[in-house]
């Protein structure tokens, strides 16, 4: 179903510094990182800069910047507007829901 017929995943909403969107989820869930980040790093088109067990942060070879929350939230940054940070959460989202505990 598209993304447009169906109720979005994730509520989007540009930051206070207005650097960057969050994307949080309409419910929350746990991810298992250390899973999430071997999944990443197979896919190969991003580099984990920082991991600890609450976040972590990819960086994509296009420059867009996520950090990823143990509870689902995104921070998603350069990116062009919402609707390119929603394209990015709604991509994710099925790694982050193989990843949950």
């Amino acid at each position: 179903m598209p993304l447009m017929e169906r109720e979005a995943a994730f509520m989007i909403r540009l930051c206070t510094d207005k650097a960057a969107y969050e994307a949080v989820p309409r419910r929350r869930f746990k991810v298992d990182l250390a899973r999430l980040r071997r999944s990443l790093e197979r896919r190969g088109n991003c580099e984990i800069t920082l991991w600890t067990p609450q976040l972590m942060i990819a960086k994509q070879t296009d420059a867009i910047e996520i950090t990823i929350v143990d509870d689902g939230r995104l921070i998603i940054r350069n990116v062009a507007d919402e609707q390119a940070a929603r394209k990015i959460a709604e991509t994710l989202l099925p790694e982050l829901m193989v990843s949950k505990h």
